[in-house]
């Protein structure tokens, strides 16, 4: 079995022409940040898996898929400026951000737009119950920012928050991906079931692991600064698990939106305690339950998405 990015390789030729194509006109600045922003680079796994899921389908539909894979990393791009925004983040990917470079307009601006043209790109595909699952995605991702940003310093906030809130920051979105690419394919409803679960799970895995690496991952490899969800008041799952093992953690982390300088006793308790690990455990759990959903995904692409998974859990290492 080739490898996945030689399998995709043409697939993805066509999805980067698209992309470009509905960018332009170049020499607007909002323009030119999208495109700047398109080119750093990123796992591409949204659109990876929109392709996947859309082999599994009717072949002759491959050209509504490239769409659909296009569309959805343009709007994954869109919440990566807009999170940028929300969190005052200085650096992206290891490069300064379009807020911090060009200012709060322009970022909001170039969000729209990459929105935008990523809703337009999608407009012809027919399908009975594509555009209403992508236009309540679209909603979802939007009062999911703002539960990010309400639960803000929330040392209150329940683990439903937390699920809901990753469900609708990382998990919708490679949800999405397979969901999209299943209905411009029109696969099967059952195939179609196992193939969302599979992401649903990923989903969430993948944002635990990232989670975890905002303490121990390199600053490099992570493209921000470490410690940047703690010290912005977002409390993950290793904080929220720390918070119930530990009173005075918890009367700390009450302290801190107001005594900012407590942020290394914070991140020093985290990290002297188990709760990095328990986090993981949990992802690990996630992610055997994903896999457990590809027992009868058809070859190659079964073999595939086994490699897209083993991927991310790979980031730990």
């Amino acid at each position: 079995m080739v490898s996945l990015k030689t399998y995709l390789a043409p697939d993805f030729i066509k999805v980067d022409r698209l992309i470009r194509k509905n960018l332009e006109p170049a020499g607007v600045l909002s323009n030119d940040l999208s495109v700047g922003l398109y080119k750093s680079g990123g796992k591409k796994l949204r659109p990876t898996l929109s392709i996947v899921a859309g082999k599994l389908g009717n072949p002759d539909r491959m050209e509504d898929v490239y769409k659909v894979s296009a569309s959805l990393e343009l709007l994954h791009m869109a919440t990566l400026v807009h999170d940028d925004i929300i969190d005052d983040s200085e650096l992206r990917r290891g490069k300064e951000t379009a807020y911090y470079k060009y200012g709060y307009f322009q970022a909001v601006n170039t969000g729209n737009l990459l929105l935008s043209t990523a809703v337009q790109m999608v407009s012809g595909i027919e399908h009975e119950k594509f555009h209403k699952t992508y236009s309540a995605a679209i909603e979802q991702i939007v009062s999911g920012e703002l539960l990010q940003f309400n639960h803000q310093f929330n040392e209150n906030q329940t683990y439903d928050d937390y699920y809901e809130k990753i469900y609708r920051k990382t998990a919708l979105l490679i949800v999405l991906s397979v969901e999209l690419g299943s209905y411009a394919s029109h696969l099967d409803e059952v195939t179609m079931y196992h193939l969302t679960e599979f992401a649903h799970h990923i989903g969430v895995s993948f944002q635990i692991i990232d989670d975890c690496l905002d303490f121990t991952g390199d600053e490099s490899e992570l493209g921000k600064p470490k410690f940047s969800d703690l010290a912005n008041g977002h409390f993950t799952l290793p904080v929220l698990l720390k918070r119930d093992k530990d009173e005075q953690f918890k009367k700390q982390l009450t302290e801190f939106k107001n005594n900012p300088e407590i942020l290394d006793s914070l991140i020093g308790q985290i990290l002297e305690s188990d709760v990095l690990e328990e986090s993981l455990k949990i992802s690990s759990d996630h992610y055997d339950e994903a896999i457990a959903h590809l027992s009868d995904i058809e070859q190659p692409v079964k073999g595939y998405l086994l490699e897209i998974a083993e991927k991310l859990k790979k980031r730990l290492k």
